[in-house]
């Protein structure tokens, strides 16, 4: 009974913060060890790693440890034989279930089977298959006393026009998953993230344009870059979180600064025509990752990474916004009247300050995902003969070579897959103690890199 006081208290307070729609306080805290169950898209990660990216430029104090627990392909099944030895064993005190479609089999829906004696049976017992195990992993988690949030699935592209077979009807079986995950909410009064909905209508928009294009990818399951963006952007919506990276606002007028939101501002200088303050802020905007639009779907620089600065009854005329050596831009005495997001602009030192940070995330992940690669295929790919026979450089290639004839049916695709993993499994588990090294020093980097200073600030006129 302790664990749903415990999860009441929380969903109330999140429901607070996201009526309110401004909160200073986020839902992980200090120290917080979070860990993304599920298979492939969990497994990849970029969902999480953006989000990991907002917390530390959001909040740079708050130190929380994002945990991979996606295994690529895995099921229901398999999530929860490895419960205690990959999850519960790496201490998080948060998980997040992200499980997929693996449960379902999508070969059931292609055209070619839907004439098959029994399909319509097979198809629902996968679906209850996926529907029991996910409510047995939560009981679980929750009886480990593990706070859970839910997120439901991504969706199955079966509308667009996309080089690989369609298994029509996958995506309709999600949305029963996705339904059912709601009512687990309910059920276990626990927060809800969900990502079928967004990422489903979309993919709709999309595809009302162009039927060849997809937020999901050619093979209709694994979400595009942009569409891990949009799951990151969801968790956060659903989620209280300081929106505003900072708001100043100063009355010329008046010589007096009337807002200094999330930041602190000092020694404010004017003359006729200009003026001058330093501005500390406690946060840093978030830096958009590479080959990602951050506004392509909603206005995620207004709506979550607003760092406004405000000047209002100037003179008439044109204004340069200098901060400290840097020229941000050149804005209209209306345009600064009304409010500037700086965070639009890349050649702010607080940007570039940003950008640093998602350089060492960048190294950071790479490292995260080569140790994910070795669990991978220990958990996924070994047979019980390879894992009680440790893999090394001399006996490696010839148990390779012995379980790769296992697979030699499959797919060819399946196969070069399954080698090449193998061959990295090789080389990472030998490197996993230097990995996992590097990994926390990057980790201690980050959050050295991410604390913001004051800047000098000066709004001239130029005309």
């Amino acid at each position: 009974m302790i664990h749903k006081k415990i999860f009441i208290i929380t969903l109330f307070l999140i429901s607070v913060f996201v009526r309110n729609g401004y909160s200073q306080v986020p839902v992980f805290k200090n120290g917080d060890r979070v860990c993304f169950i599920g298979s492939s898209i969990a497994m990849n990660g970029t969902n999480f790693f953006y989000i990991n990216l907002f917390y530390a430029t959001r909040y740079p104090n708050i130190k929380i440890t994002f945990l991979n627990s996606g295994i690529s392909g895995d099921h229901t099944t398999n999530i929860l034989r490895r419960l205690e030895t990959d999850i519960l064993s790496r201490q998080p005190n948060w998980a997040v279930l992200m499980i997929e479609e693996n449960d379902l089999n999508p070969s059931l829906y292609y055209a070619e089977r839907q004439n098959e004696p029994g399909i319509m049976e097979k198809r629902q017992k996968a679906l209850e298959k996926w529907l029991n195990n996910s409510d047995t992993i939560v009981q679980k988690l929750l009886a480990a006393n593990i706070k859970v949030i839910l997120q439901t699935p991504t969706i199955y592209d079966q509308t667009g026009d996309l080089p690989s077979k369609n298994g029509f009807g996958v995506n309709d079986a999600l949305q029963q998953c996705a339904n059912h995950l709601k009512q687990l909410a309910k059920k276990y009064t626990l927060p809800l993230v969900d990502c079928w909905t967004i990422l489903n209508n979309i993919n709709k928009t999309i595809q009302e344009k162009d039927s060849k294009k997809s937020i999901i990818g050619n093979d209709r399951v694994h979400v595009s870059p942009m569409g891990y963006f949009v799951m990151a952007y969801q968790f956060l919506k659903s989620s209280p979180v300081l929106k505003n990276v900072s708001a100043i606002t100063i009355d010329k007028k008046r010589e007096k600064v009337t807002q200094q939101l999330n930041c602190a501002v000092g020694n404010l200088k004017f003359d006729k025509t200009n003026l001058s303050f330093t501005g500390e802020g406690k946060s840093l905007p978030f830096p958009s990752p590479e080959g990602v639009n951050v506004d392509s779907f909603f206005q995620f620089t207004d709506e979550l990474n607003a760092e406004i600065i405000q000047v209002k009854r100037l003179p008439r005329g044109t204004y340069r916004i200098m901060i400290d050596t840097f020229a941000t831009g050149t804005f209209t005495n209306v345009q600064l009247n009304t409010g500037i997001n700086l965070s639009r602009y890349k050649n702010t030192p607080q940007y570039v300050q940003a950008s640093e940070v998602l350089r060492l995330f960048d190294e950071y992940w790479r490292c995260l995902r080569k140790l994910r690669q070795v669990k991978y295929v220990e958990y996924q790919l070994m047979d019980n003969e390879m894992r009680q026979t440790p893999l090394t450089k001399e006996n490696g290639k010839e148990l390779i070579a012995k379980r790769m004839e296992k697979f030699k049916d499959q797919d060819k695709a399946y196969v070069d897959f399954y080698q090449r993993n193998f061959n990295e499994y090789l080389i990472n588990k030998t490197m996993e103690k230097e990995l996992q090294e590097k990994a926390g020093q990057l980790f201690n980097e980050i959050y050295q890199a991410n604390k913001p200073f004051a800047h000098h600030y000066k709004i001239e006129r130029t005309d």
